[in-house]
């Protein structure tokens, strides 16, 4: 089995170049692990996600039961500092944080053959982006409790000194299993902390990495970086949820980046003035949205009391717009969804 690195198809073994990006494709095994029994704890199942740096198994543990999700890094990539960097951060910051919001890390080690892996919760529920994807503008009260809930992991994670780095809709899973929206930020692969915000501050700007559609102004500079970023890809997705749209359409990650450093924020009542949106609310979201992270909001708390005063204060129960749908539940019928790798977006 071969991937192309760019767009994360996978391809037969006689295939050399990916037919979509024209790029060589790297050979990455078949699939291993299926049948297989890690650490004697954990029966492997099958494969439930396949990204550029490793492939998502669903296991079952041996004994407490129930289904875990198994990441395991690409034998390939076994060898790559950088590759094993992004795995290691990821350990590290999941080894630390015990928050309802966020997905939990069962156990990290390595396979019999040598390949890293990290054992998380296996989520059954529906990306956020599935959810904006199908209903294009979500209630204004279903938007509140998401981000309510979403803020509450990040300020957990950022009073622990982790900055997330890739806050988006598709790392946003709302769990399937209670009547009510249940949220799990995932994906902390590349959030780093704050001692080594204060190394970069001292030598040099940080690596730039992340989503461009959700970056921060600072981000996409490679800055160093705070809570505040996360705040404001945040916003972002509040922004997507209330509106159907991104404030920034572009056609390449370069022309979001020089957007998002230059250009001026529209408001969201400006660019969907059929929605209605009040403007408590909208105001709310542009000082999440400011250039300078000085001038947006100090925590995930504060943005999230402030949305919730300006909710409160404008009445506003429900976003009407003809894609909204009536009981503002999701409508797609639930996915299997995991903590899974992803390439770029």
């Amino acid at each position: 089995m071969k991937l192309c690195l760019r767009c994360n198809n996978y391809y037969g073994d006689e295939v050399s170049i990916c037919s979509r990006d024209k790029l060589a494709l790297e050979p990455v095994g078949k699939d291993p692990l299926i049948g297989a029994l890690i650490n004697n704890k954990y029966a492997v199942e099958t494969v439930v996600g396949k990204g550029s740096s490793g492939i998502v198994y669903r296991a079952t543990r041996l004994l407490m039961g129930g289904a875990v999700a198994v990441k395991v890094v690409h034998s390939y990539l076994g060898a790559d500092p950088k590759s094993m960097e992004k795995f290691s951060r990821e350990v590290r910051a999941l080894e630390q944080l015990r928050h309802p919001n966020i997905v939990n890390l069962w156990e990290s080690g390595v396979t019999d053959d040598g390949q890293p892996y990290l054992v998380m919760d296996y989520l059954q529920g529906t990306p956020l982006s599935s959810l904006i994807e199908a209903e294009g503008v979500i209630a204004g009260s279903r938007v509140l409790e998401i981000t309510r809930q979403v803020c509450a992991g990040l300020q957990e994670a950022h009073s622990q000194g982790f900055v997330h780095r890739d806050i988006k809709p598709e790392n946003i899973v709302l769990d399937s299993t209670s009547e009510q929206d249940f949220v799990k930020v995932c994906d902390f692969g590349i959030a780093y902390t704050v001692f080594e915000n204060g190394m970069n501050t001292i030598s040099r700007p940080t690596t730039v990495a992340g989503s461009p559609a959700y970056m921060s102004p600072e981000q996409c500079r490679g800055l160093p970086l705070d809570r505040r970023t996360d705040i404001y890809s945040l916003a972002l997705v509040v922004f997507e949820m209330l509106t159907g749209k991104r404030p920034f359409e572009a056609k390449t990650s370069k022309e979001f980046m020089v957007k998002t450093v230059n250009d001026k924020m529209p408001l969201m009542s400006t660019l969907r003035p059929d929605l209605g949106i009040p403007e408590p609310v909208d105001l709310v979201v542009a000082k999440a949205l400011q250039k300078n992270p000085k001038d947006r909001h100090a925590s995930a708390v504060d943005f999230a009391k402030e949305l919730s005063l300006a909710c409160q204060a404008a009445d506003f129960s429900s976003v009407k717009g003809s894609n909204q749908k009536n009981d503002g539940r999701l409508q797609n019928p639930s996915q299997r969804v995991n903590e899974r790798t992803r390439g770029p977006q």
